[in-house]
């Protein structure tokens, strides 16, 4: 009974979230490398959790990039999401966690061309429940359906200016099996972001300090990945990810929504040498869908993922 009633929350959910990815027009950007927490490049990296058998585990996630320009000039190295993860493991198919994240950016120059020094940030602390197998009793044996609500708190600098409240994101990923050890990752991941005002003062860019801002009020993430692997210790991984980005909008203020929507082209290459260890390296090209005529943004990648405990 739980299952089915889990099953049919989550097609209404995904149903919804499909509409709504369908009924909006393309609009505006991100950077390539981002410090939100927007899915990165090859996100599905080794999900050491799933594989945990004992009630409680430690798990961690690392991934880190660098932009390159036009001139091939390359932007400081980011590390821009990686965290612990503290697992509970309730039945064989409900997972529970905790999860405090940071990040940390090298001596380089910034998005805006600034020097930069070496600086750590924290980022949002986040609570989640997994579901997987969501309907196995209804899917093909190849298929699996995963549903993830994840709980963000403002502890991140970011959300801290903007005053957020809160974030709710919910993750929906179906994986079809084929041949051995690859697969093909369907995923889309709206989020709601609970502010207490519609605008904040943004100090993020040096050359412009005190810029009155609209908050984040949704964006949603959704896309495929192919992961062909060559044998069981390399995947060639394509996909393609989109992102779509809205704020909220204050009249009196005289600031209009901004809505942002790009496309990202990705590759990568992961390595698997052991069963509780992986690496990604992928390349990655994102392409702004409203401002066509901007020119792609290039970077590339370094994901990490595995189990401490």
């Amino acid at each position: 009974m739980f299952q089915r009633q889990i099953f049919k929350f989550a097609l209404t959910l995904g149903f919804s979230h499909c509409l709504f990815a369908a009924e909006v027009a393309p609009s505006t950007t991100s950077s390539v490398i981002n410090t939100n927490n927007s899915l990165p490049v090859n996100s599905s990296a080794y999900n050491a959790d799933q594989s945990q058998k004992s009630a409680f585990g430690i798990t961690y996630f690392f991934i880190g990039g660098q932009g390159i320009s036009q001139d091939n000039q390359y932007s400081s190295f980011d590390v821009f999401d990686s965290y612990l993860s503290f697992n509970y493991k309730a039945a064989p198919d409900l997972r529970f966690a905790a999860r405090p994240a940071f990040g940390y950016a090298f001596e380089g120059k910034n998005k805006f061309g600034d020097e930069v020094t070496n600086k750590s940030r924290v980022r949002d602390f986040s609570f989640l429940m997994t579901i997987y197998n969501v309907g196995e009793d209804f899917l093909p044996a190849t298929v699996s359906y995963k549903l993830q609500p994840r709980l963000y708190l403002p502890t991140g600098d970011d959300s801290k200016e903007q005053g957020m409240i809160a974030r709710l994101r919910i993750e929906n990923e179906v994986r079809w099996s084929f041949q051995k050890y690859s697969e093909v990752r369907f995923y889309a991941t709206p989020s709601y972001f609970f502010q207490r005002s519609t605008t904040y003062v943004s100090n993020q860019n040096p050359k412009k300090p005190n810029q009155l801002k609209t908050t984040a009020l949704m964006d949603s993430e959704h896309g495929v990945e192919i992961g062909y692997s060559v044998n069981k210790y390399f995947s060639i991984k394509p996909g393609l990810n989109f992102i779509e980005k809205y704020s909220n909008e204050s009249l009196i203020n005289g600031l209009t929504q901004f809505h942002s929507s790009v496309v990202d082209y990705r590759i990568g290459i992961e390595i698997r040498p052991t069963r509780q260890f992986s690496f990604t390296v992928g390349l990655q090209s994102e392409q702004d869908l409203i401002n066509t005529d901007k020119t792609n943004e290039i970077s590339y990648s370094v994901l990490t993922g595995g189990t401490l405990f």
